[in-house]
């Protein structure tokens, strides 16, 4: 019986407890150690020490007070069989020997495994940007904050904020972080970009580019964008034009990169829709994302003549996001010939029958004006200021009628084709008729 407790526990120490023989930390950084565990030892005290003969010296154990020691921590995760150290702020000193360990109090030793541990200098990375204010806003009015990281190399690293000029780069700021506001533009577009350094070389970020789009005294609207963005990732039409009154549809088109992000239509600094919105819509601007083709799709109701102006397709994500600009100009159209649609089939000679048709523009800007007419050799008479002519027995007084409407707006009028009505039955208060339209031909009666 002690032989075989003795062998769950200290001697096969492949099968308890296991980890990675070597790894390498970098000077100022932390590094995590990831000590595995057979789950039998699930309740046992987990440690990480120094060395890794029988005496090696505590550094952290998980019946610590928060599992903490100096700049050092151990969380024991028992689900899963995993215990994590974590070591802070590495410095050359910190190289050598060490142990994961579990204890086993009722035996001669613990379960461990010893862990050689390097550190290492490590260049900078490319330093990436982190914005203070909601990433999700397209522009802004008011103060900006942006800071600058690299998220590799070792510590410590110094940043420098620069603005790039024609003549020579300007320095700004020996910090990580540039404050963006109305008071420093002092021309339409500016371009500043920070680097990052330490004993191992330097690296530049990339551009923030910033262009103010309105300005009013000491106020002003400004869009900031990073130029590392491909204009391939996120496109559209750059130029669309509406018709007053009418819908307008924009294809906005994006790489499967942005497959999963939130999409949104912006005027300046405003937000007019979101794709995660109740059904896509807000008020008279709606949005859908087909993501199995990479598109969302705006649609604008009802255009007004104050809806002229800058859109941008966005896509939010960390940092600034993504932008396309476009410019929706409106126009106001002549009506086209309106063409005539039924209510039912027209083709009816019951008693009694009625038969509706509506004429309608599809193209012209809004409103459109309709009246219908009925031609007679005198004079045409006006029978309708809408759109709809309602035809019955009772409204016939001859054997042949002709009706026709037309649909007019501010730049001009046309009329439909003619609307040839033939009584061909009357016995006292029953009739039947038959429809012919000009151009599409006889319609046989029922």
């Amino acid at each position: 019986m002690w032989i075989l407790i003795l062998f769950i526990c200290s001697v096969p120490v492949s099968g308890a407890l296991w980890t990675d023989k070597q790894v390498t930390g970098i000077v100022g950084r932390a590094i995590t150690i990831n000590c595995h565990y057979d789950r039998r030892h699930q309740e046992n005290m987990k440690y990480w020490c120094h060395g890794w003969s029988f005496g090696c010296s505590y550094l952290v154990r998980t019946d610590d007070p928060g599992g903490r020691r100096g700049r050092i921590s151990i969380t024991d995760n028992k689900t899963g069989g995993i215990f994590i150290v974590t070591m802070e702020d590495l410095n050359l000193e910190d190289a050598g020997w060490y142990s994961c360990g579990i204890a086993c109090p009722d035996f001669a030793d613990d379960a461990k495994i010893p862990v050689w541990l390097q550190i290492s200098y490590e260049p900078v990375s490319v330093p990436v940007f982190r914005i203070s204010s909601p990433t999700n806003a397209p522009c802004f009015e008011s103060s900006l904050s942006i800071s600058c990281e690299s998220v590799q190399g070792s510590l410590p690293i110094q940043y420098t904020w620069y603005e790039k000029t024609l003549s020579e780069d300007s320095k700004i700021s020996d910090t990580n972080k540039l404050d963006l506001h109305c008071q420093s533009f002092k021309q339409q577009h500016h371009q500043y970009y920070c680097t990052a350094s330490n004993n191992q070389g330097e690296k530049s970020s990339e551009m923030v580019n910033v262009s103010v789009i309105s300005r009013s005294g000491q106020n002003c609207t400004y869009v900031t964008k990073i130029s590392s963005i491909d204009p391939n990732l996120l496109w559209a039409r750059r130029k669309v034009t509406g018709v007053l009154g009418r819908a307008i549809t924009m294809d906005c088109h994006y790489d499967k990169l942005y497959q999963s992000d939130v999409k949104y239509w912006s005027r300046l600094c405003s937000i007019l829709v979101k794709s995660n919105d109740q059904h896509g819509r807000r008020g008279r601007i709606s949005i859908t994302d087909n993501k199995t083709q990479g598109i969302f799709v705006v649609i604008m109701e009802d255009l007004q003549p104050g809806d002229a102006g800058w859109y941008s397709c966005g896509v939010e994500q960390s940092g600034l996001g993504s932008m396309f600009f476009v410019e929706l100009q409106i126009t106001y159209e002549p009506v086209s010939v309106p063409v005539l649609r039924f209510s039912s089939p027209p083709h009816v000679s019951c008693s009694g029958g009625s038969v509706s048709i509506s004429c309608e523009s599809v193209q012209g800007s809004l409103p459109i004006q309709y009246t219908w007419y009925e031609k007679t050799p005198s004079e045409d008479s006006k029978i309708s200021d809408t759109n709809k002519l309602d035809l019955h027995c009772q409204s016939f007084k001859q054997q042949h009628h002709q009706y026709y409407c037309t649909a007019s707006n501010n730049q001009g009028e046309k009329p439909s084709e003619m609307v040839n009505v033939l009584v061909i039955n009357t016995t006292g208060k029953n009739c039947g008729y038959s429809i012919q339209v000009e151009s599409i031909g006889f319609i046989e009666p029922g």
